[in-house]
C-alpha cells in the first residue's frame, strides 16, 4: 500500500512540473510573439516636403496633407509633412535631421524634387526617395508618375462638343509640348479636326494674376472652353471666365464644379493621396530600394473624371460616358 502511495505522489509530482512546465513555455512564447508583433507593428516613419502652404487648396499644400491622413489612416505609418521648402536651398540638412530620427522614406511632392533628392540621395543611401513625377532615378531613388491620357482624350471630347467658336485653350503649369503629351488635343480631334487648340504656361502654380491675365487674353481672342491645370490658380481662372460669361471650363485634380456649376464642364481628377498609398503600400512590401520610374493607371485609382456638367444633354453625356468605357478596355 505504501509504495503504491509512493507511486502516486511521484506521478502526481512528475505531473505537477509537466504542467508547470507547458505553463512556462506557453508564456514564453506568448512573450516572444508579443515582442515580434510590437517589432512588426512599429510604424514606418515617412518625410513628405512640399513647396507648397498646406493650408492651401493647392497641389503641393491640400493634397499633401491629405496623402498624409489617409497613409496614417489605412497603414502602418507615421508621417510627418513639411510645406513652403525654399527649393533654391540644399535639402541635405532637413533630410540629414530626419534621417537620424530613423525616417526612412522620404518623398518630394512634386517633379521640382526630382533634381535636388538625385544631388544628395547617395548620401543616405539607407533612405529611400520618392519623388511625385520626374525624370531622376538612383540606387534609391524612385519616380511614382502617371498619364492620364485616356480622361483627357474625352475631356478633350467634352471640349470639343462644347465650342461654338471653335477656338480652345489649355493653362498649364508645365510645359509638356501639348502637340505631344496628347490625350486633350486627341479627344478635340475626335469630334472635329477643324478647332483650334490654344496653349499657354503659366509655371507659378500661385501666380493667379500671370494665369488671370493669359485668361483674359484667350477670351478677348475668341476661346470658349478653357481646360485650366494650375489647381492653384483655377479659382481665379474660374472666376475671372464666370463674370465675362459666355465661357466654359474644366477643371483639374479635384472636382471644381462647386466654383460655377453652370460653366464647369467636368473636371480631370488627380487622387494624389492614392499615390502616396501606393508609394507605400511598395515600400512596406519590399524591403530594397526601388530605383526606377513606376507609371500608375487607372487600376491604381489616381485619376478619373467627374461628372459631366448641366450644359450636356442626356445623349451627350451618353456618349462620352461610352467613350470612356472604350477607352478603358
Amino acid at each position: 500500500m505504501e509504495t503504491n502511495n509512493h507511486l502516486k505522489f511521484i506521478l502526481g509530482m512528475a505531473l505537477l512540473i509537466s504542467t508547470l512546465f507547458v505553463v512556462f513555455l506557453i508564456v514564453k512564447s506568448n512573450q516572444i510573439i508579443d515582442n515580434m508583433e510590437v517589432s512588426q507593428t512599429k510604424p514606418v516613419k515617412v518625410l513628405i516636403l512640399s513647396g507648397d502652404t498646406l493650408n492651401d487648396q493647392s497641389w503641393g499644400g491640400s493634397l499633401a496633407y491629405k496623402g498624409k491622413l489617409l497613409v496614417e489612416e489605412e497603414l502602418n505609418a507615421e508621417v510627418e509633412v513639411i510645406g513652403d521648402v525654399n527649393l533654391s536651398n540644399d535639402l541635405t540638412p532637413i533630410v540629414k535631421e530626419y534621417v537620424e530620427n530613423n525616417y526612412q522614406l522620404i518623398i518630394g511632392h512634386g517633379r521640382e524634387f526630382s533634381e535636388p533628392f538625385y544631388r544628395i540621395a547617395n548620401q543616405f543611401k539607407h533612405t529611400q526617395f520618392v519623388t511625385l513625377h520626374g525624370e531622376y532615378v538612383d540606387k534609391n531613388l524612385a519616380v511614382y508618375t502617371f498619364n492620364q491620357r485616356e480622361i483627357e482624350v474625352v475631356a478633350g471630347m467634352a471640349a470639343a462638343l462644347k465650342t461654338k467658336t471653335n477656338k480652345i485653350g489649355i493653362i498649364d503649369t508645365h510645359d509638356n509640348d501639348y502637340s505631344d503629351w496628347g490625350g486633350f488635343p486627341q479627344g478635340i480631334k475626335k469630334i472635329d479636326t477643324n478647332i483650334e487648340l490654344i496653349y499657354e504656361v503659366v509655371p507659378e502654380r500661385t501666380d493667379k494674376s500671370a494665369a488671370k491675365h493669359v485668361t483674359s487674353n484667350m477670351i478677348d481672342n475668341g476661346i470658349d472652353v478653357i481646360y485650366t491645370r494650375g489647381n492653384s490658380y483655377n479659382q481665379e481662372v474660374i472666376n475671372f471666365a464666370k463674370e465675362k460669361g459666355g465661357v466654359y471650363l474644366i477643371g483639374y485634380l479635384e472636382d471644381q464644379s462647386y466654383m460655377a456649376e453652370n460653366a464647369i464642364l467636368t473636371s480631370v481628377l488627380n487622387n494624389i493621396p492614392y499615390v502616396y498609398k501606393t508609394i507605400l503600400k511598395d515600400h512596406l512590401k519590399d524591403t530594397n530600394m526601388i530605383s526606377e520610374k513606376r507609371i500608375l493607371d487607372s487600376n491604381d485609382g489616381v485619376y478619373g473624371l467627374a461628372p459631366f456638367g448641366p450644359m450636356f444633354t442626356q445623349e451627350e453625356i451618353t456618349f462620352l460616358n461610352n467613350s470612356k468605357k472604350q477607352l478603358n478596355q
